[in-house]
C-alpha cells in the first residue's frame, strides 16, 4: 500500500488541527509505565489491612482465640 500521496494532505490535517509532531521518546514515555515505589506502597497497604482484618476478627469473635 502507498501511502506517500497522503502525507500532505496529513501534513495540512496536523497544521489545522494545531497537532505538534510527537518523538518516539513521547510515545514510550506515555506508554511504558512510570517506575515508582508502588511496590513498597502495596506491601505496606496489604501488610495494614492484613492487621486490620485480624484485629476485626478478634473483635467480632471476642477475642475467643
Amino acid at each position: 500500500m502507498n501511502l506517500s500521496n497522503l502525507k500532505s494532505d496529513w501534513n495540512q490535517f496536523k497544521v489545522m488541527n494545531g497537532l505538534s509532531d510527537i518523538s518516539e521518546a513521547e510515545i514510550l514515555s506515555a506508554i511504558e509505565p512510570q517506575k515508582s515505589g508502588t511496590g513498597k506502597v502495596l506491601a505496606d497497604r496489604i501488610i495494614q489491612n492484613v492487621f486490620a482484618y485480624s484485629l476485626l476478627l478478634l473483635a467480632l469473635n471476642g477475642c475467643a482465640i
